[in-house]
Parts: C-alpha cells; sequence; structure tokens
C-alpha cells in the first residue's frame, strides 16, 4: 500500500476512538454549560505544560532525521511556535503564573507518551501518529472556541479559532513516507495508543472540572 491508503486505512480503523474524542465530555459540559471559566482556565494550565514540552518532542523529531525529511517537523515546529504564541496570551488572560502550573498526571500522560515517540520510534510512526492525532485535536479547540465566543462571551479565543490543520503538510509527510517500508501493525499500535492518550486527555479534564465548579 502507498503511503495515503495506509493513512485512510489507520482513519478508518481508529474511526470509532476518533468519534469518542470529538464527542468528549468536557467539550459537551462546555457546551451545556456545565462548567464556569474555572474549566477554561484549567485547560489553560494544563495545555501550556503539555504545549511547552510537545514542542521539545517534535524538536527531537527534528534532530533525529535529515533533510529533507526533517522538513516535515521544522513546519510543525513553526506552526506550534504560533500555536504557542496564542496559549500564552491565554495564560496571560487568566493571570496564570506558569512556575505554579501542576501537571495532571493524567491530563499530561499524551505529552509523556509523544516524548517517548520522539526517542525511541522511527520517523514512519512518528509521521503517521502526528498525521493520526494532530487534526482530532484541532478540530476540538476549533468547537472549544465556538463554544466560548457563543455561549461563554469568552474574548481570547485566537487559540482555539485560529488553529488550522494544513494539508500542505500532510501532503508533505505522505511523500517524505513513500521512500520508507512501513509495517503496519506497528503503525496501527503506535496510533492507536496516542489517540487513547488523546481520549485520557479530554476524559480526564472532564473530571478536574468537575472539581473546579463551585
Amino acid at each position: 500500500m502507498i503511503p495515503l491508503e495506509i493513512l485512510e486505512r489507520l482513519r478508518y480503523s481508529l474511526s470509532e476512538i476518533n468519534s469518542q474524542i470529538l464527542r468528549n465530555n468536557y467539550i459537551k459540559g462546555l457546551s451545556e454549560l456545565k462548567f464556569n471559566l474555572n474549566a477554561v482556565r484549567l485547560f489553560s494550565e494544563q495545555q501550556y505544560y503539555i504545549a511547552s514540552n510537545d514542542a521539545k518532542a517534535i524538536a527531537i523529531m527534528y534532530s533525529r532525521s535529515d533533510y529533507p525529511d526533517n522538513t516535515f517537523f521544522f513546519k510543525l515546529l513553526e506552526g506550534h511556535q504560533i500555536a504557542l504564541e496564542r496559549l500564552e496570551r491565554l495564560i496571560t488572560y487568566f493571570n496564570i503564573e506558569k512556575e505554579k502550573i501542576y501537571p495532571l498526571p493524567s491530563v499530561v500522560a499524551y505529552t509523556h507518551f509523544l516524548l517517548k515517540l520522539s526517542l525511541f520510534h522511527p520517523i514512519q510512526e512518528q509521521i503517521f501518529a502526528i498525521l493520526i492525532n494532530f487534526p482530532i485535536f484541532i478540530e476540538n479547540i476549533n468547537k472549544m472556541g465556538k463554544i466560548l465566543q457563543e455561549k461563554y462571551n469568552f474574548p481570547e479565543v485566537s487559540f482555539f479559532v485560529d488553529s488550522k490543520w494544513e494539508r500542505e503538510i500532510e501532503f508533505l509527510a505522505l511523500k517524505i513516507l513513500e521512500k520508507y517500508d512501513i509495517n503496519f501493525e506497528k503503525v496501527f499500535k503506535t496510533t492507536k495508543m496516542i489517540q487513547e492518550y488523546e481520549l485520557i486527555y479530554w476524559e480526564s479534564l472532564y473530571q478536574e472540572a468537575i472539581k473546579t465548579n463551585p
């Protein structure tokens, strides 16, 4: 199979868990106005920790790959830097002191898996994991942004609404993968794991958000 066919097969095989991620209870709770803005503050704190560590993991992937393959990770880092700048504005809005952020283990487990992926897995698994995971996360935060604008009249939504998954990056990734042998079972295992961590992230946020509501 060519890389595009493998990607389509992975997305089909993971459609059930992806659907669970997109229907997660945290965003559902926001949509139903079950939470106040403490839940968004919680998201901001945990996501800042995660995004800061994700950037380091992507940088490691870049350092382990050679040109032109590392162009994929370089472009990811560029986009990630912009996302961090937007997240910084969210942190500032809530007057969050970064050094006092306490990363909740179940919420931040995702980023620790991404670090393992960057250090010990081959480029094929790294790229497919990103192609499966990042678009789903972006779809969720886009949804969050719309809810925060329309139902909470929340002003600082750039992190949520301006995030986009660029298909150009996906095309670049698929081109890079053409030169590599791909073991579908190994790639499927890795992509399934990262999506399981993604689901844990959202559902753990939900459980913690319940505690923040008075």
